[in-house]
């Protein structure tokens, strides 16, 4: 999935009512897990482009397969060290980090049936293993059509559950803006192309 279908769907499913002052409290730890866990691609690809100047099909096809990229990336992709810094929180029975590790891995689980050759390796460093699924988020040979589809439904439907959960402006026009863009960006990549 992209990062934002990750931080909507995680607001959905982890936010909640409370005082105005909790509910902005958890969901800046929701929102913090939900991004996290991809924002060491989006560093890496920010670096190779505008400081290291490579071309888009150099950093997708050789740079972000190097293993000391791969390795960093899937840090932030692990499974036992989202579930250590989870059992940990919750012991300690802190609610923003529970949040946090729990956004964490739901953007992980989220992530693991639609990657093909770019999966992350979810159970490092304790396993080299990945899980390469037939479908992709992306790739119209692994029926990315349809699962962006399915991806953008779900951003729709979740910003329509966050826009009937929010009075404020910034935040109902954020949403807005996000379901024009993901409608625009699927129908020019796989309607138009």
């Amino acid at each position: 999935m992209n990062t934002p279908a990750h931080l909507v769907v995680s607001l959905v499913l982890l936010g909640g009512r409370g005082a105005p002052e909790d509910v902005r409290r958890n969901s800046l730890c929701i929102a913090a897990g939900a991004l996290i866990c991809d924002a060491p691609m989006v560093g890496f690809y920010l670096w190779q482009r505008l400081i290291e100047g490579h071309g888009e099909a150099s950093i997708w096809s050789d740079l972000y397969f190097r293993p000391e990229w791969q390795n960093f990336f899937d840090l932030f992709n692990s499974v036992p060290l989202i579930l250590l810094g989870l059992a940990v929180a919750t012991l300690l029975r802190r609610r923003a980090p529970t949040l946090f590790f729990a956004s964490m891995l739901l953007h992980v689980g989220l992530d693991l049936p639609f990657h093909v050759e770019d999966a992350h390796r979810h159970f490092y460093p304790l396993s080299q293993w990945r899980f390469e699924s037939p479908l992709s988020y992306w790739d119209p040979a692994h029926f990315g059509a349809i699962v962006a589809f399915a991806e953008l439904t779900l951003v729709w439907t979740s910003s329509a559950l966050l826009w009937r959960r929010s009075r404020n402006r910034w935040v109902r026009g954020s949403l807005l803006a996000l379901s024009l863009l993901y409608g625009i960006g699927w129908t020019g990549f796989y309607v138009l192309r």
